[in-house]
Formats: structure tokens, C-alpha cells, sequence
């Protein structure tokens, strides 16, 4: 069964519990909980009571960690210019142990002067935060982004190989795939090995004149149901996570929630509600 989650930057202006009991009404199975500096939990505060308060929200209503999202500061390489990445992340991977979730996620952005230098720096940092994951049992996954270094299957597929590290893995944010040009399907298969967690956005047009909507809100374009059956047939048991943000519709998750089970169901992915 493919689950569905949340990532609760969608509702980033709402108090972490007031979120999880509204997802865990609608029927959502996980959280992806964003952290960071001012996000639902604050790096920059004492950790331990925020995170028994989060074990005990999630003891409550029923849904799981699915992934740590940074959330509020720079891309993974842009970061370590500037700040400790190492500190930080392995912060991260903490919180992730701590609650449970298999993954930190993070972004890869790009450098103004080269990719080169850019996917250089992210070899260079991530290497020894995924040792410090791995003795932990997370994962690391990688969240492909239009703008970033990282924005095809084979780019993410390279580097994985290349870095050569069990826990290094796949976020397929499908929808930052498509509207670069890349097929759906192809792009599942590509990264398949590697992929344990999915972002979903509601999408109208491509790249650079796309505009993003909620998943299943009209006039969404974005192909689910070849993006269902791809997943399936890769054998895939993770979640799909909703990616939305603060300032749309109230009623997002409900929406998202709908077209997601609903396609789910009828392709044979998952029970019918």
C-alpha cells in the first residue's frame, strides 16, 4: 500500500498539534515534519520537550514521521559556505532517530560560478553527515529541485552512484521532474532504486511559466495516474507526501487527501477508505 503524508510546511503558520489532529481526521497516515530555526521544531531551541511533546502527538493520533524536512534556511551547499552544515544536519538526524522517521531530506542548491563546484560541495558535505546517519539507521534523501544542480533522474541517479553510501537516497519530488520536460514514468524508473519517500505538487504549465496548485484542484495538469502506476510497478510502499504552502486554500489537505486516495484506490495501491 502506497501511503499518503503531509508536509506540514503547508501549515507552517498553524501550531504543530493543531495540524496533525486536522491530517489524522482527514485520514492522512504521516507527517513530514519540518524543522529548522522557526519552523514546527525549532533547531534553535532545547530539543528533548519539543520532541516528547511530538513522540506523544503522534502516539495520539495515530500517524507517523515519515521525514525531517529542513525548513528556513539554505540549500545543503549553500549552507555549508556560510554556517556549520555538519552540526545542523547531524542535529536533524537526531530529531529523525528520536522520532522515529528513516530520512533527513535536503536540497542541493547550485553555485553562481559552476555545477561543477556546486555538486563538488554537496560530495564534500554530505559524506560525513550520512556516516553519522548511518549509525543512527537514517537515511539521507535528496530533494530535486528546478534551479538546483540536482533537477533530472540521471543527475540524482549519478550522484548517488558516485558518493557510493547505502543511506544515500531518493526524495522523487515528481512534480519538480515534470515541469523540466522529463517523462513521468521515466523518471520514476530512474531514480526507483533509490527512492523512499515522494513529494507531490499540483501543477499548471512547464517550466520557467509554471504555476503551482494543489494536487487534484482544477486546472491541475500533473499526470497522477501515470505517476501511480509507475510507482507501483516499481514496487513501491513509501508515501506519497503533499507539498503545498501556507498561504493557499484552507481546505488543501482535504482536497489533496481526496484525489490521492481516491486514484490510489482505483489503480489498486492502496484500500479504499
Amino acid at each position: 500500500m502506497i501511503g499518503i503524508s503531509f508536509h506540514t510546511g503547508g501549515f507552517q503558520d498553524k501550531p504543530l498539534a493543531w495540524v496533525a489532529r486536522r491530517l489524522a481526521e482527514i485520514g492522512y497516515d504521516g507527517l513530514e515534519i519540518v524543522c529548522g530555526p522557526a519552523a514546527h521544531i525549532r533547531t534553535s531551541e532545547p530539543l528533548e520537550p519539543q520532541l516528547e511533546s511530538t513522540r506523544k502527538l503522534l502516539e495520539e493520533t495515530g500517524l507517523r514521521a515519515v521525514a525531517i524536512n529542513p525548513y528556513g534556511v539554505k540549500a545543503l551547499p549553500n549552507y555549508a559556505q556560510e554556517e556549520d552544515a555538519y552540526a545542523f544536519y547531524t542535529r536533524l538526524v537526531d530529531i529523525a532517530a528520536a522520532l522515529g522517521a528513516p530520512t533527513v531530506n535536503f536540497l542541493p542548491g547550485r553555485f553562481p560560478d559552476s555545477c561543477a563546484s556546486g555538486w563538488k560541495k554537496i560530495v564534500e558535505t554530505v559524506k560525513p553527515i550520512l556516516f553519522y546517519a548511518g549509525e543512527r539507521g537514517i537515511n539521507m534523501t535528496i530533494h530535486n529541485h528546478e534551479n538546483m544542480v540536482l533537477d533530472t533522474p540521471d543527475k540524482t541517479r549519478l550522484i548517488i552512484e558516485q558518493v557510493g553510501m547505502p543511506n544515500l537516497k531518493s526524495l522523487c519530488d515528481i512534480t519538480n521532474y515534470y515541469i523540466l520536460g522529463s517523462d513521468v514514468a521515466y523518471a520514476v524508473e530512474r531514480v526507483a532504486p533509490w527512492t523512499i519517500h515522494c513529494h507531490l505538487k499540483g501543477v499548471v504549465g512547464k517550466f520557467p511559466y509554471n504555476h503551482f496548485v494543489v494536487p487534484g484542484e482544477a486546472p491541475d495538469e500533473f499526470p497522477f495516474d501515470e505517476f501511480a502506476r509507475a510507482l507501483g510497478k516499481a514496487g513501491y510502499q513509501g508515501c506519497i507526501s503533499v507539498e503545498t504552502f501556507s498561504f493557499w486554500r484552507e481546505d488543501k489537505a482535504e482536497i489533496a487527501y481526496e484525489m490521492i486516495s481516491s486514484r490510489l484506490a482505483a489503480l489498486g495501491l492502496r484500500e479504499k477508505n
